[in-house]
């Protein structure tokens, strides 16, 4: 057997030159024993500089910069931490990234108090993070973990600037909000870090990172681009996206949630979210035609929902921005857009499908609930913390006052010893009274105190010092009034907004049920009758019923008409109006049925009115009608305040918002808790009186709601019963209470609305309607006396009366609106 020598050599004589070098330089560094580290340093910087500079990085750093410019209420920005938080969770270590430009954006708009608090939070939750992960599940040790960090790093800070309340009620509402926030990041994270361990969960995946985007948009700020909003421009981008991505339904979603954040700085939330969802929507239905339709039905629909909340003067500007927002738009590549959803997006059985459901709307209660602390933080503020500010204040101007009046007027005064040395307690008191009277614009030399007027030897001058003391006081209460009412304003709007959220979660929870057992029903008498039925379904949705099923074509003897709905009107129980789209017996095509719960009921309208004086001017009184969905109809009378244009424009600002409200899907209440705070928002006199009558023709029941308004009458055959409600008219005091009468009506009632230039016509004059002592009597007894049930007729009757009792030059504006309650003819069944 041959032996075998095994030679050892330094592993840098055998060490192979690097890529790029040339091997004879390798050769002489060995030779010369010299080693460049700065190479393998130059190498290792350019890794990590491409990987901190690669697609997925760079999404994540421009979210967490522009996230942590967004602040709310000028004071707390939690989205950028949370940001921080969820990523984090996702995926460690990119975090520390995420969190530096979180942090520079938090500084970037002067948050310096916020930015110590996502300082010191970062680094304790970094520490604790990996052991809290162990015991608890990570999708709520998260939310607990972020809260308690924010916790224990503001409150100190917050302490230590100031102690006070509302310091330490802002500390718990950041650390609150970055809870909930980083719950709701953490489910929208995979899709934004591209996580290969982190799946995300499908439809609820998607809205959570829609949301992501949306409130990103907010920290572009009020940037522009030769006087084109970039936020707006941004905004545009991420609904077309998301259009051409996911058809209508997504790109609405994600309009209302753009519209929504954009409308959190501008203050238009209607406007902003009807026109960004349109935009969406319109955009989503032509998504099968590629981009440029995209494009179109976006731009469409930012042009009607502009003109229709009238902002035709910005229709230029808005028409630029998509256009300029529709160049990155092309550049993107559709092909990922796609699939990037698709791979989200899988589907899933129906319990899975309804556990994300149930978990998306779980998100937007969470949302709603957010949005309802924050109205109640602004608007449930400490009594007593607030009465000891304003002592405090009127402490320091009555110091002022004294100052004052010490330095100008008895600072060179031979008397000022005796005043303020041997009686300060009487010449305190005589400049106390003096200061009232001169805040209640009183002060004269004769109402002077008895002790000035016998002592001082300055009245003049000591008059016009506090008066002008008293002035600035003036001043200074009125703007803590106007603060204090543009906040309840604004707690009135967060409030709203989290109705509305939370009306959209509950639209998407009560979704179409199918009664399977109606419709089994349904194919078995149909079958016996000799005209069997395919795919039958019956839906229960938003307490209507729809049939939906398919025929053989019956050759024109119309069975659809004489068997099927008759046949599905006995068996529900309601009545039924058909929609059919007949087939073909050459073409194999079947006839497609459709049945529909019919309205029982329909308004018949009639309306008149008269201007005050005469006919020369316009009338102020408003009437407008408007179709609410689900077989409501809303009628309105509004009067302004006085007459001529200023009450025109009163009353027509009244009922034109009002109806927007109604029709974007505000409650009623909170359409007129709205509309009360922008009329307070204007000039103090801006008010105007409101009456509504919603009608479900359903079921016949009707809803009245009358703010400062003159009595109702509501006329059955011959007899007249009068509705009547007590209360300012809106926009006078901040708080107006809501009191709604309901009466369930039948076929023929007649309702009667006037403005109170009809009520009024009668007053101080003899005739035969009036009782005595009560004004509004003589409408109801004019209404015994009629025989016709026109509404037209009715409304122009009562004018005719009222006019002739003024004599021609009615003393204020007159209107009349009449409702009937009219039964559908029986040939709908």
């Amino acid at each position: 057997m041959p032996k075998v020598s095994v030679v050892t050599l330094p592993e840098d004589v055998l060490k192979a030159p690097s890529a790029g070098q040339p091997a004879a330089a390798a050769v002489e560094e060995r030779q010369l024993g010299i080693s460049f580290p700065w190479r393998e340093l130059a190498r290792e910087l350019y890794n990590r500089i491409t990987i901190l500079f690669s697609p997925a990085n760079i999404l994540i750093d421009v979210l967490a910069f522009l996230l942590g410019r967004v602040c709310l209420i000028g004071e707390v920005a939690p989205f950028g931490l949370a940001f921080f938080a969820a990523v984090a969770s996702v995926s460690r270590e990119r975090a520390p990234m995420a969190g530096l430009w979180a942090l520079l954006g938090v500084i970037s708009v002067g948050q310096y108090m916020e930015a110590g608090i996502y300082f010191l939070s970062m680094i304790m939750y970094w520490r604790i993070s990996d052991k809290l992960d162990r015991m608890l599940p990570k999708a709520h040790a998260v939310p607990l973990l972020i809260f308690g960090c924010v916790l224990l790093s503001g409150l100190p800070l917050s302490l230590w600037r100031e102690v006070s309340f509302y310091n330490t009620m802002l500390v718990v509402l950041d650390a609150a909000m970055c809870m909930v926030l980083a719950f709701i990041f953490s489910f929208g994270m995979p899709l934004v870090v591209f996580s290969s361990e982190q799946k995300a969960r499908g439809a609820e995946a998607l809205i959570c990172a829609v949301f992501i985007l949306a409130i990103a948009v907010a920290g572009l700020g009020n940037a522009t681009i030769m006087e084109y909003s970039v936020r707006n421009m941004a905004g545009g981008l991420i609904t077309m996206a998301l259009a051409l991505t996911g058809g209508s339904g997504l790109g609405a979603a994600g309009g209302v949630a753009v519209g929504l954040v954009v409308s959190l700085s501008d203050g238009y939330a209607t406007a902003a979210i009807a026109i960004y969802s349109l935009a969406g929507l319109l955009g989503g239905l032509f998504r099968s035609w590629g981009k440029p339709a995209v494009l179109l039905g976006f731009l469409l629909g930012s042009t009607i929902g502009t003109l229709y909340f009238g902002q035709a003067g910005e229709l230029l500007l808005v028409l630029v921005e998509s256009s300029l927002a529709s160049a990155v738009f092309f550049a993107l590549p559709a092909i990922r857009l796609s699939r990037w959803r698709e791979s989200w997006l899988t589907d899933e059985s129906g319990v899975d499908a309804e556990a994300a459901l149930d978990a998306a709307i779980n998100k937007l209660q969470n949302m709603a609930a957010m949005f309802n602390d924050l109205a109640k933080a602004f608007s449930n503020a400490n009594t007593k913390e607030e009465t000891a500010y304003q002592d405090k204040i009127k402490e320091a101007q009555l110091k002022e006052m004294l100052s004052c009046v010490g330095d100008k007027v008895c600072g060179a005064c031979t008397r000022r010893d005796a005043c303020w040395d041997r009686d300060f307690y009487q010449i305190y008191q005589a400049m106390l009274a003096t200061l009232v009277l001169a805040e209640g614009d009183r002060l004269k030399g004769s109402s002077l105190p008895d002790y000035i007027k016998a002592n001082c030897a300055n009245q003049k001058e000591l008059i016009e010092i506090i008066g002008r003391v008293a002035d600035n006081n003036r001043v200074h209460w009125y703007w803590q009034k106007k603060m204090g009412e543009c906040r309840q304003v604004g707690a009135e709007q967060m409030k709203a907004t989290g109705e509305i959220i939370i009306n959209l979660a509950s639209e998407i929870k009560r979704g179409p049920q199918n009664d399977r057992e109606v419709a089994g029903m349904l194919s078995e008498r149909a079958a016996a009758l000799d005209c069997p039925l395919s795919a039958v379904q019956v839906a229960w949705k938003r307490g209507t019923v729809t049939v939906d099923a398919q025929k053989l074509p019956c050759g024109g003897t119309k069975e659809c008409v004489h068997t099927i709905l008759p046949l599905a009107a006995n068996l529900l129980q309601e009545k039924m109006v058909l929609h059919t789209s007949c087939g073909n017996k050459e073409k194999n095509k079947k006839c497609k049925l459709t049945l529909e719960l019919a309205e029982k009921y329909f308004v018949e309208t009639g309306r008149a009115t008269a201007a005050k004086g005469g006919d020369s001017g316009v009338c102020a009184d408003v009437c407008a009608r408007l179709d609410l969905g689900k077989g409501k109809v809303a009628l309105i009378l509004s009067d302004g305040m006085g007459s001529g244009q200023e009450a025109v424009g009163e009353s027509q600002a009244t009922v034109s918002f009002l109806q927007k409200l109604l029709t974007m899907g505000f409650d009623v209440d909170t359409a007129v808790m709205t509309v009360n705070s922008l009329l307070l928002l204007k000039t103090p006199e801006s008010y105007a009186t409101l009456d509504m009558v919603i009608v479900d023709t359903y079921t016949g029941e009707t809803e009245f709601l009358k703010i400062g308004a003159p009595p109702s009458f509501v006329k059955r055959v011959r007899e007249v019963s009068t509705i009547k409600s007590s209360g300012l008219p809106i926009g006078i005091i901040q708080h107006i209470e809501i009191t709604p009468v309901k009466r369930a009506l039948s076929r023929g009632d007649i309702i009667v609305m006037v403005s109170d230039g009809i009520i009024d016509a009668a007053r101080g004059k003899e005739n035969e309607f009036e009782r005595e002592n009560e004004k509004e009597s003589w409408v109801a007894n004019f209404l015994r006396r009629l025989a016709t049930e026109r509404p037209q007729e009715i409304a122009n009757r009562i004018l005719h009366q009222a006019e002739e009792f003024s004599q021609g030059t009615a003393e204020d504006d007159m209107a009349v609106l009449v409702i009937r309650i009219a039964e559908l003819p029986p040939l709908i069944q």
